[in-house]
């Protein structure tokens, strides 16, 4: 097959977005949340899809439970682009079944595939990284797109490169790391030779489906299967992330350093990262002597007396206040709120 190929964007808008309890719901994750800025994540991550395709390029997976939200914030997107999983089943499958049905409307088509989730904020360094990786992929390489490091975080893959790491260009991927403890995070910052692996992809679908069939053959079998109209298939598929199923055991893997502002949003201290402790106070939010607080949601006069660096998170059911570095503890909290018979308000 010919390496050309017009280039479709997948937006994934699928997860929980648990960590944003209460703002986020069972019923509305934290992809539709406007955390940063005006628009919700979601819609931003379609701006950015909108300079780099037209409309008609871009597509959609989500949980069939979240299809009617999708369809509202993003009023542009073809109905016949919205990809629906009929249960979540991780990324293997849901970015799977979209290039499936991708190749059946365009089989010489290079997918670049990002989460709905992330902060990016510088535009145009975004779209040259997705070039460089554009370039790659046509020659064959399934490409990553990784964050250059400003601190050894423990949350994250890394994704190491055979040498120092080249800016602006796809560096070939040796090894997939999974969460390193502090100390070897350090290391890996300080060799030069590591990116964060940030879950965003360019590749040539032919490519990608091929790698799938020989080392996730049981993802590609359901997933074709439920491309084909076969929806009863959707249960065959494992639940698998993409890294683990198909990433970490193809052949030619590489990676271009993305160096755009990037954050993945993944917990509270995140998101006030990227807010400032008096930003849309306005009258109704009063920060005495507590530096590095941020106040979340919320209409009524919310009053931080000497609590440096926590968030306040205000919803009218839920009341949320936590540490900026408790925010990896969410979870716990949730779980209590079930426990206490509070499911109301998951």
């Amino acid at each position: 097959m010919s390496p050309g190929g017009r280039l479709h964007v997948v937006i994934l808008a699928g997860g929980s977005g648990t960590r944003f309890w209460p703002l986020s719901r069972a019923s509305r994750p934290k992809q539709f949340l406007s955390l940063v800025g005006k628009v919700s994540l979601l819609r931003a991550t379609w701006d950015r899809a909108r300079k780099l395709v037209p409309a008609d390029r871009i597509w959609t997976v989500a949980p069939s439970a979240l299809a009617t939200m999708v369809r509202r914030e993003l009023p542009a997107l073809r109905r016949d682009r919205l990809v629906l999983e009929p249960s979540p089943r991780d990324t293997a499958p849901a970015i799977a079944l979209a290039c499936s049905i991708i190749a059946r409307n365009d089989p010489r088509a290079i997918a670049a595939i990002f989460p709905s989730d992330h902060v990016i904020r510088d535009s145009a360094a975004f779209k040259r990284a997705v070039a460089a990786g554009l370039g790659a992929a046509r020659a064959g390489d399934l490409v990553c797109l990784g964050i250059t490091p400003d601190r050894p975080a423990t949350g994250f893959g890394y994704l190491k490169v055979g040498a120092r790491v080249k800016p602006g260009v796809a560096n070939r991927v040796l090894e997939f790391v999974e969460k390193p403890d502090a100390a070897r995070a350090r290391r890996f910052v300080r060799s030069g030779r590591y990116l964060w692996n940030a879950g965003m992809f360019v590749w040539r679908i032919d490519r990608f489906l091929d790698e799938l069939r020989r080392v996730a053959p049981e993802v590609h079998a359901a997933t074709s299967s439920v491309a084909g109209g076969s929806k009863a298939a959707w249960r065959r598929a494992p639940k698998i992330s993409v890294d683990h199923a198909v990433m970490e055991k193809a052949s030619h893997v590489s990676v271009v350093p993305l160096d755009a502002g990037w954050d993945d949003l993944g917990s509270w201290d995140a998101a006030a990262r990227h807010r400032s402790s008096g930003e849309g106070s306005g009258d109704s939010r009063v920060l005495i002597g507590s530096d590095g607080a941020v106040v979340f949601g919320g209409t009524r006069v919310i009053a931080v007396l000497d609590l440096p660096g926590v968030v306040v998170v205000d919803t009218k059911d839920a009341l949320l206040v936590l540490p900026r570095a408790s925010s990896e503890k969410v979870k716990s909290v949730l779980e209590a709120v079930r426990a206490a018979g509070r499911a109301d308000v998951l």
